[in-house]
């Protein structure tokens, strides 16, 4: 019993860690002159069609289940566009305009988001844990946004825009599936996600047109992002739930920011300031506290790859 824990969650820290890396990643992309719809275009097209081979060969007929009937379908087109489309585009041209750490991190606040989405829903006022959470996540953002410096912002305004617009989307993406993920497998629904989001996407921007010009570097960048980032990843996480429960690999979701971070350090040569490094662990850490708070914490199982 042990083992397999430790197994699941090894593989939790593995996807979680793909997605943080993917980061990095798709920042060398925009480096060498990639355009955020070609790449997203291609990623979700590519990896929508492994995704949906993989699904076939372990659900069968059963891929089909969601177009069955109205209500599946309609809440399936809904969470393509306003889901996965939406959440991959915000997120990836967060990191054109900020940087992989501060894009990853920002997008991490979607829990805290989620929360008081959930708040006005059900029109009951937060608890003073979850208040305590929200200021520790105000107070996180300051100091990655301003490096410390309280009243000048150490980025650009449209990267915070562009940030604080990724949490919102992450958290739409984990919120809007849940009737879905509720009937069907999440390899399913992910699988049609990006396949015919990829589809709507090659419309508006071909991924036959205007392919980037990328060095050797580039282009293993590339199929990283599509085959690690997002196939792998997406697999790994979902071996995971056999040995561990939702919460205990959300909880390593943490692992995704620490592994954009780290990689932009040690790779691209980010310099990251205490400040930063300090607002990093403190958004992390409201994560872990509203896990802690209780039932009452937004618990949302996640149609995972985020990224």
């Amino acid at each position: 019993m042990h083992n397999k824990r430790l197994l699941g969650l090894s593989l939790a820290i593995f996807g979680s860690s793909l997605w943080g890396v993917s980061g990095p990643a798709s920042e060398v992309l925009f480096q060498q002159g990639t355009d955020v719809a070609w790449l997203i275009s291609s990623k979700m097209l590519i990896a929508g069609v492994l995704t949906m081979i993989f699904a076939w060969l372990r659900e069968g007929k059963r891929v089909f289940a969601p177009w069955r009937n109205r209500r599946d379908a309609s809440q399936m087109i809904i969470f393509i566009i306003f889901g996965m489309i939406t959440m991959q585009f915000i997120y990836f041209k967060a990191v054109a305009v900020a940087n992989a750490p501060t894009a990853t991190t920002l997008q991490y606040l979607s829990p805290v988001v989620i929360l008081l989405i959930l708040a006005l829903k059900t029109r009951e006022l937060p608890r003073r844990t979850d208040v305590l959470v929200i200021a520790l996540a105000m107070l996180g953002t300051l100091l990655v946004v301003t490096k410390g410096h309280l009243t000048t912002l150490a980025i650009s305004p449209a990267a915070l825009l562009w940030g604080l617009g990724a949490a919102l989307a992450a958290a739409l993406y984990t919120l809007l599936p849940s009737g879905l993920l509720a009937r069907f497998s999440p390899l399913v629904v992910v699988g049609w996600a990006q396949l015919i989001g990829g589809l709507v996407m090659t419309v508006y921007r071909p991924l036959w047109r205007g392919i980037p010009h990328l060095n050797g570097f580039g282009w293993g960048a590339f199929w990283f992002v599509v085959i690690f980032g997002t196939l792998i990843a997406y697999l790994a996480y979902l071996a995971s739930l056999r040995y561990i429960s939702a919460t205990a690999a959300g909880l390593l979701d943490a692992f995704e920011p620490i592994g954009a971070t780290v990689v932009s350090v040690l790779v691209l040569h980010l310099h990251l300031g205490a400040a930063e490094i300090l607002g990093t662990a403190i958004i992390i850490g409201t994560v872990f506290l509203m896990a802690a708070a209780g039932p009452h914490a937004p618990n949302q199982k996640k149609p995972r790859p985020a990224a």
